[in-house]
């Protein structure tokens, strides 16, 4: 019983404090605009509400609108079975599941350009032309990241990483792990659609990229598509404090270990989503012609520590 309920806790703790994240993430943007802003439990009673919501549908839309938010929700829902949060038992676990994740992520992405697509919209198809040239220039260095603690842990298993990681293999190698993780940042912000890359709080034709595609959205149908952009938030900023926190990681199995672990887990989460609210707001959004050298920086920060490794 016990060898199923640890990597359910930690399923159920991923998808549970994602929404939480984003409305940290909004609270400490308002509060350094010196405004109260809403609650930091706000997603959630927004989710409640969507769900008693009718769904409308423009007349030239298909069946892609209708399924497409429900693979968006579920895709990331089934990549947080992937993840270790407080010890390396997962619901999914196989040799190459880090590699895995990346594609699996890109059926999502892909469903949710289809949907922007679908709606017959012009801000529909200018969100989803756009978010699939942002996932095209943030997947190679995302994978070029991924190689880099794969070569560094001899393996693509992401608890083995995440284990290793919490040990000293981080240290063996500082610099080369440094540059990873700041390559890393760069693909989690261009991910989740954060600023400088997408600005989430806006709906101004000329910036938005992510809030294009779900614009025509409505009802149960929008509550399945922020679901899906919480988790995957939550994904990538768990990917990251796993790797550049080396805490609260335990092989024991008592609940004082589980507490801990989840109690860590939390703060990490919580510490990082101040650090990119903090970021957001210390930072304008770049022009949508200057995205690709952001990208491109990420990946040359990610291919030039892969080579120091190896050096």
């Amino acid at each position: 019983m016990l060898d199923i309920s640890i990597p359910l806790l930690q399923f159920i703790s991923i998808i549970m404090i994602a929404p939480l994240l984003n409305g940290i993430m909004q609270k400490v943007k308002s509060l350094l605009r010196s405004s109260r802003g809403p609650s930091v439990f706000q997603p959630y009673y927004n989710i409640i509400k969507l769900f008693q919501k009718e769904v409308v549908l423009s007349r030239d839309a298909s069946y892609i609108s209708i399924i497409s938010p429900y693979i968006v929700a579920i895709v990331p829902i089934i990549v947080a079975g992937f993840f270790p949060v407080f010890n390396s038992h997962t619901l999914f676990s196989f040799s190459g599941d880090i590699i895995a994740l990346v594609y699996t992520l890109a059926l999502g992405t892909f469903f949710l350009a289809l949907y922007g697509f679908d709606q017959a919209s012009s801000f529909g198809g200018l969100g989803s032309s756009r978010e699939m040239t942002v996932s095209s220039l943030a997947e190679p260095a995302f994978i070029m990241i991924i190689f880099t603690f794969a070569l560094q842990s001899n393996s693509t298993n992401i608890s083995r990483i995440f284990e290793l990681m919490h040990g000293d293999i981080f240290f063996q190698s500082p610099v080369s792990s440094i540059l990873a993780l700041m390559a890393l940042y760069f693909v989690t912000l261009a991910e989740a659609g954060r600023i400088p890359i997408d600005n989430p709080e806006t709906h101004l034709e000329l910036t938005m990229t992510h809030e294009a595609m779900i614009l025509d959205a409505s009802g149960r149908s929008l509550a399945l598509l922020e679901i899906g952009s919480f988790v995957k938030t939550a994904i990538f900023l768990t990917l990251f404090s796993n790797i550049f926190m080396p805490l609260g990681f335990y092989e024991a199995s008592s609940f004082l270990a589980i507490f801990l672990g989840i109690g860590i887990y939390i703060s990490k989460m919580i510490i990082l989503a101040v650090i990119v609210s903090v970021g957001e707001i210390s930072i304008a959004k770049l022009r949508y012609f200057r995205i690709p050298d952001a990208m491109m920086f990420g990946f040359v920060l990610a291919l030039i520590s892969m080579i120091i490794y190896r050096l």
